[in-house]
């Protein structure tokens, strides 16, 4: 049962509370205390665009979307790059010099026993 001394009921835009306005102005949230005008509760409509500002909005759109592409693609050929360098160096790293190891094998002795004694057979 709503009363018309009650006023309109409002929604508060700071904490989004329920209330009537009382027919008070300024319009003063009971939760949070903020006050609102009056007009903070019409809703702005916008009205149609004109064909002009479609075209010039659809222009920037576009550009903007050609410099994001063109950035992405600088990026990604920047990962390229730097992913090609790194497994170079892997590489790199990872091949030794093989002379050294020709050395090693002739000076590694080798002794075998034989398991058989003198006194086995």
């Amino acid at each position: 049962m709503v009363k018309a001394s009650w006023g309109t009921k409002r929604t508060c835009q700071n904490c989004a509370a329920r209330f009537y306005d009382l027919n008070k102005s300024p319009i003063k949230c009971p939760k949070c205390g903020r006050e609102h005008d009056r007009e903070d509760f019409v809703k702005v409509r916008r009205g149609r665009a004109t064909a002009a500002t479609t075209a010039a909005a659809a222009a920037a759109a576009a550009t903007a979307a050609a410099a994001k592409a063109a950035a992405a693609k600088n990026k990604k050929l920047e990962d390229v790059a730097l992913d090609d360098e790194a497994a170079l160096e892997a590489d790199d790293e990872a091949l030794e010099d093989t002379d050294d190891l020709a050395d090693e094998a002739e000076d590694i002795e080798v002794e075998v026993e034989d398991d058989k004694g003198d006194g086995d057979r």
